[in-house]
This record gives C-alpha cells, sequence and structure tokens, in this order.
C-alpha cells in the first residue's frame, strides 16, 4: 500500500507541475546546482564470508540522495553526491529484524550530469560506499553500529524535470546502482554486493532560464 501511495502522489506531482511549464519552453541550466531526490528503492543485496557463510538482506529501503555543484558549460552539470538507502527492519536470511535495526548502504562521490533543453537529463555517480547495520537505543544520541569497509559503487539516473519557477524544477527519476566491496575484521574476510534501483521524487535548485 505504501508504494501504490507513493507512486499516486508522484504522478499527481508530475501531472500538476507539467502545467505550470509552457510545452514549448527550452531550457539552459548555468551556475550552482544543487538536487534534492527520495524515494524507494528495491534489490537484495548479499554476502559471503571465508568461512562459507552466506547473508541475503532484503526489504524496500528509504533513500534519500544531495547533489551539489555547478554548470561547466549551460546543462553540463559537475557535482558531488551523497546518497543514503536505509532498510528499516530488514530481513536477514529470513529472519526479520527488529524495526529498531537499519541496513545502510552508504555511498558518497563525484557525478555529471547532462541535461537537454527540455529537462530531460541523465546522472552518471561514481564512488565508494560502505554497508553499516544500527541498532537504536533508548538514548537518542547514542546508537550501535556495525560497518564494512568502503568499496566501489557507482549509479546512473535518468529522469525529467519541469520548471515551477526560474530556479527550481521538479521532477521524476529513475535510477540503477551497484556496490561491491571487501571487508576484513581480524581472521574474517567477507565481500559483499548489491544491485539496486527504484524511483525518486527529484527537487532541483539552478540557475535555469526558459
Amino acid at each position: 500500500m505504501k508504494k501504490i501511495t507513493f507512486l499516486a502522489v508522484l504522478v499527481a506531482t508530475l501531472s500538476l507541475t507539467g502545467f505550470t511549464q509552457n510545452k514549448a519552453a527550452t531550457v539552459s541550466h548555468k551556475g550552482f546546482y544543487l538536487s534534492l531526490a527520495m524515494g524507494p528503492a528495491f534489490g537484495d543485496i548479499k554476502g559471503s564470508d571465508n568461512y562459507g557463510e552466506h547473508y541475503t538482506v532484503k526489504g524496500t529501503a528509504y533513500c534519500f540522495s544531495t547533489q551539489i555543484g555547478g554548470a561547466l558549460k549551460p546543462n553540463l552539470i559537475l557535482h558531488g553526491t551523497i546518497q543514503i538507502q536505509s532498510i528499516f527492519g530488514p530481513k536477514i536470511n529470513d529472519t526479520k529484524l527488529d524495526n529498531k535495526y537499519s541496513f545502510d548502504e552508504n555511498f558518497i562521490g563525484a557525478g555529471i550530469t547532462k541535461y537537454s533543453s527540455r529537462n530531460f537529463f541523465i546522472t552518471a555517480n561514481i564512488g565508494a560506499a560502505y554497508y553499516s547495520i544500527t541498532e537504536e537505543t533508548n538514548n537518542p544520541f547514542v546508537s550501535n553500529e556495525t560497518s564494512t569497509d568502503p568499496g566501489f559503487s557507482f549509479n546512473v539516473r535518468v529522469g525529467q524535470e519541469w520548471m515551477i519557477s526560474k530556479k527550481w524544477g521538479l521532477g521524476a527519476v529513475v535510477f540503477y546502482g551497484r556496490t561491491s566491496l571487501k571487508t576484513k575484521d581480524a581472521d574474517i574476510t567477507e565481500r559483499w554486493s548489491s544491485n539496486r534501483f527504484g524511483i525518486c521524487f527529484q527537487a532541483t535548485f539552478s540557475k535555469a532560464k526558459g
């Protein structure tokens, strides 16, 4: 039901913003750039260790990402990217954990976004990511966290935005991301990987001429 509600709100938002932008208008992004995106992410996370144990983490993640940068030239943006995907109450090897536990995939890197004159865009990000599992405690300022070493990660996005003012655009984006890493702790070596995809609502601030 939550997935259906999210998609319904997204479709309604896109319909409204579509009417606010002149269909014949062309858009040119310049200067400072900031984009914020959030939505559900899907796909399992898999791990194994040197003792023959295998792990599968399942659950719908809540994804939030921020991209900050500037235009190299009109409609070509270079930016730094931070993305967090959190599964609350994950299922690990078919065992459902309480919602006080979260399994996170944390990404930091850099990327480039290319806009068309009609505000269609393609983004590619490359960087490092690590996984962590966090247990919330009764103290809101203290939590127990175990994390892996970082490893190679990338994600690609394709989307469409509609300008609702001279500086703000709203739209939707579909994305795919992959992370692969090796982590060591004493005599234990683990390998983790994921293939994740999702759909996000995106808000972008930039100096745009239409």
